[in-house]
């Protein structure tokens, strides 16, 4: 199955002060549909526990991306049991591509690599 990644963001969630309007979650919906499809699958994997789309597509995942703390050089985290994407506020569109590339790529499990 193809990853619809428009419908997985128009099915999220924001909390702790984050709207689908701020900036950052804007960069971050600019990285993510920019991502090769291998990165969206660590995404997938990185935010849900599994690389595989729902039966039904992404807009059946209900992602949560939660405000963690102001910009900072702090990598995004994740709660695979709640769906939940921790991302600090970065000041930047670079600079969250920079992070949320790393986490994805050396997150293993449940930690890192």
């Amino acid at each position: 199955m193809q990853f619809d990644f428009h419908a997985l963001e128009e099915a999220t969630e924001y909390d702790g002060g984050f709207t689908n309007d701020s900036p950052t979650i804007r960069n971050f919906w600019s990285v993510v549909h920019d991502f090769t499809e291998e990165q969206q699958r660590k995404l997938l994997q990185f935010t849900t526990g599994t690389d595989r789309v729902p039966i039904g597509g992404l807009s059946k995942v209900k992602l949560i991306i939660a405000r963690n703390g102001p910009d900072s050089d702090r990598l995004p985290t994740s709660h695979t049991c709640f769906n939940v994407l921790l991302l600090p506020d970065y000041s930047n569109r670079e600079k969250l591509q920079d992070r949320l590339t790393k986490a994805i790529n050396y997150s293993k499990g449940f930690g890192m690599l």
